[in-house]
């Protein structure tokens, strides 16, 4: 029994080869992200970035002034890599249930950096 949905992918199907042509030469293998054809192992590595969008906030971390163990802290930071104790439990390891200093809320990194009211009171004397 052929329904509507069957009908719909035929036409579509139609007007996609409609146009299509045949030659007598034979096939080839051709290569679409390089401009000569060729495939590469450099064109296949930039053919996975196509189309994302360049970000260079390594600079941000990496070429700064601050000290290189600070730009370390930092960098594991950004990449959620601190053994804070959001990390641990994840690991099944022991872990308080609240950030000691504040006793609030559950030790993050964001609650560390930002969420924490003695962290918020330090930023704001540094700032």
């Amino acid at each position: 029994i052929v329904g509507v949905q069957e009908i719909g992918q035929y036409l579509q199907l139609w007007h996609k080869i409609e146009h299509t042509t045949l030659s007598a030469e034979p096939d080839r293998l051709t290569w679409k992200w390089s401009t000569n054809g060729i495939y590469s192992a450099k064109s296949a590595y930039l053919a996975t970035f196509h189309g994302s969008i360049a970000y260079d906030a390594w600079k941000l971390t990496w070429k700064c002034w601050a000290p290189p163990r600070v730009r370390f802290f930092y960098w594991l930071a950004h990449l959620d890599r601190c053994w804070a104790a959001d990390r641990l439990a994840r690991r099944g390891l022991p872990h308080p249930d609240r950030y000691p200093l504040c006793d609030q809320a559950p030790e993050t990194m964001n609650h560390l950096f930002l969420g924490c009211t003695f962290a918020r009171q330090i930023w704001h004397e540094v700032l």
